[in-house]
């Protein structure tokens, strides 16, 4: 009998979204995505709504461009801030040089 609030995880190389029998803590460290190879450790709690097909081509391209939208923003968010310090630095600066 499959338990109705067991936890999905999601390769984040691929998109194909593990949720069979097993619990994925139960796994050994030497599991691999069985569509791209990522080792375990690529994998990431998936709570969205698991279809039948949830593993199809199209529908884990979509899922790997949204992951990879995620990272993206999550990788510049530091640049950004760096940035925004050394511009308000900047200008802070700027203001208060008397000439």
């Amino acid at each position: 009998m499959r338990v109705a609030s067991k936890q999905a995880y999601i390769c984040r190389d691929c998109g194909y979204i593990y949720n069979e029998r097993t619990p994925f803590e139960k796994l050994p460290d030497k599991f691999f995505c069985p569509v791209c190879g990522a080792p375990k450790r690529r994998f990431r709690p998936y709570a969205t709504d698991v279809s039948r097909n949830a593993n199809d081509t199209d529908v884990r391209k979509a899922r790997k461009a949204g992951i990879k939208r995620e990272e993206a923003i999550g990788e510049a968010l530091p640049i950004a801030a760096a940035v925004g310090i050394v511009v308000l630095a900047g200008l802070y600066l700027y203001l208060n040089n008397k000439f």
